[in-house]
Formats: C-alpha cells, structure tokens, sequence
C-alpha cells in the first residue's frame, strides 16, 4: 500500500460515521453493549479489546464526526494523530493534540473526548499489557534509566492512571514510522508482524529522543506531579553526571538531601549514585564503540581517575572488560 492509499482509506467513510452523520449529537447503539462501571459517582464506560490478549496489538482509526462519553480502556492505548486535532478531557483539563502529536493512556485513564471532524483523523493503537511491558521495557531500559522510568510509570503502577502528552513539533519522521506501521498492519506481507513491532520500538525510541530534545520538558504530562518532577531530576542527573553531587542536586530542586535521596530510591529503585553510575557506564560504553580513544582516556572522561575502579565497575556492569566490549562492538 502506497502512502496516498493510505490516505484515501483513512479518509473514507465507513459505517459508524455515516450513522454519526446522520445522527448529529447521538450516541451509537452499539454503546448498549459496552459494559459501564461506577467511579465516583459518575457512569464510564469500560472499552474492551478481547482480540488484543490473542493479537497483542489492534490498530484502528476512531469514529469522526462524534464525541465520545467518559471512557477507560483494558489495555495500554496510544493514540497517533495523523491529520487535524483532538481535544481529550482528563480530570476535567482539556488537552489537544495536533497533527504527529501521541498520547498514551494506561488501562485505568478515565478521560472523554471531544467532537472531532472530517479531518481529524485519530488512529487507536491497543498494546496488550504483557505486550507493552515485556516487549518495550526489556528493549528501551537496559541502559537508560530516564526511559526505563517514563515506561514503567505507565505500565506498573498500581493505579495504571498515569498517561503521556509528546507535542513532537509536527515531527515528519514520527508520521513516517506511523505510516509505514498502518502499512505493515493492513498487509498479510511476510514477516509482517516482525517490522510492526521493530517499527512501534522505534516510535518509542523517537519520543524519548523528543523528551531529551526539549529543554522545557513540556512533551511529557503524567497525572501526578511528583512523577513528572522525578523525570527532571533523573534527565538532571543523566546530564550533568560529572559534576552533580546529592546535595547540588537537592538545592536545585529544592529538597532536602535526605528526602531526595529517599524521594529517588523510592521512586525508580535505584539510588542517586546507582543512577549516576549507570550514566557513566552508558558514556562509556558509547565513546568505545564509537571513538578510538584510550581506554584510561575515556575512564577519566566518564569520571574515573583510577583506572581499576572503573575496570572493576565496567565488568559489573556489562559482564566483559572494557577491550572486549570494544573488540565485539566498535564501529570505527
């Protein structure tokens, strides 16, 4: 399928907006069948994607033309704006996205959505659970705490009411990746199902790569505010590994050392000087694949004037000294 094939099937009407159409102002019948619950006090809707325990992935493209009620879904939910805009409504905060904006909402989000019209094309992407968890966070957080820590605030809190806002600035590469995954989808092409996945990984990747980019760390909402401050100081901290200490890290956010400290481990798992670490090693590690530094060079350069101590840190770390990780990795 070519991109203007895309294009014109996503501009279709299909029978659900016809009925909208027809309809100004009602809801489908099909409601009728969607089981609601309770929550404090007011009625929502619970959608459900029975296919996605079986498939892991469902992509759809939502209604036009109407408005939708308060809702929760049962598995992680992204949504890709690929033309016009969207206005969601989360405890009572309006939020719209724009063409390439993304929002994902953990299973129990209870957000509506505002009337959205002929182009305004929103696509629905459904993640089962293990699917979001085991698939993305095994690939994206094996060396970056900040990523690990985003995807993990969405996929294993005990709420599961945390969601992220990325304003990606009309990104074309986001709607390439976007594109090219509808195509792979819409296809029983071979190995299909192995390049949606690879694709959906790397529109994740893209995002963070969006969050770093921005200084202001506007492309990044959570629903608790204590989550989003912890994403600045873990970003902080990857930043400035070399120079920061807990204590110039506490005066910049305005906490108390001792709370920092406890505020981080409680929060990510790790401690200050783990996260630190970790930076060091990703550092590290990037300037022997890449670079034909010395190997005591790049030590000092990561912060480490004892060339054991790092030795000893480096094989904690990856498992191999630092030659043989540059032996079975370098790239130039």
């Amino acid at each position: 399928m070519h991109n203007q094939d895309l294009d014109t099937q996503l501009r279709q009407i299909t029978e659900s907006e016809r009925f909208y159409l027809n309809n100004p102002g009602k809801i489908s019948p099909k409601y009728k069948n969607i089981n609601k619950k309770n929550v404090n006090g007011q009625q929502v809707y619970r959608f459900e994607h029975p296919r996605v325990s079986q498939t892991e992935i469902e992509i759809s493209k939502d209604s036009r033309f109407t408005s939708v009620p308060l809702h929760t879904h049962t598995n992680v939910n992204m949504n890709y704006i690929y033309s016009g805009s969207c206005t969601y409504v989360v405890d009572g905060k309006e939020i719209t996205l724009n063409q390439n904006d993304v929002c994902i909402f953990d299973t129990d989000v209870i957000r509506s959505k505002k009337t959205i019209g002929e182009n305004d094309i929103v696509i629905n992407i459904s993640l089962s659970n293990s699917f979001f968890s085991n698939y993305f966070l095994s690939r994206l957080t094996q060396q970056n705490i900040l990523a690990g820590f985003i995807l993990t605030a969405i996929s294993a809190t005990r709420q599961h009411d945390n969601y992220l806002i990325f304003n990606t600035q009309n990104s074309q590469k986001i709607r390439e990746l976007f594109i090219f995954t509808m195509e792979e989808y819409g296809s029983d092409n071979l190995y299909s199902r192995e390049l949606i996945d690879s694709y959906l990984s790397i529109i994740f990747i893209e995002l963070l790569r969006i969050f770093h980019a921005n200084k202001n760390k506007q492309t990044i909402q959570l629903s608790t505010d204590k989550t989003g401050e912890i994403i600045s100081i873990i970003s902080y901290i990857e930043k400035n590994y070399l120079t920061c200490s807990l204590t110039t890290l506490a005066e910049k956010f305005n906490y108390h050392p001792k709370y920092l400290s406890h505020l981080i481990k409680e929060k990510t798992g790790k401690s200050f000087k783990e996260i630190q670490l970790l930076q060091r090693m990703k550092v590290a590690a990037t300037y022997l694949t890449n670079s034909a530094y010395p190997i005591h060079e790049i030590a000092e350069k990561v912060g480490f004037y004892n060339k054991n101590s790092f030795y000893e840190k480096f094989r904690e770390h990856f498992g191999m000294t630092p030659k043989l990780y540059r032996d079975s990795n370098h790239h130039g």
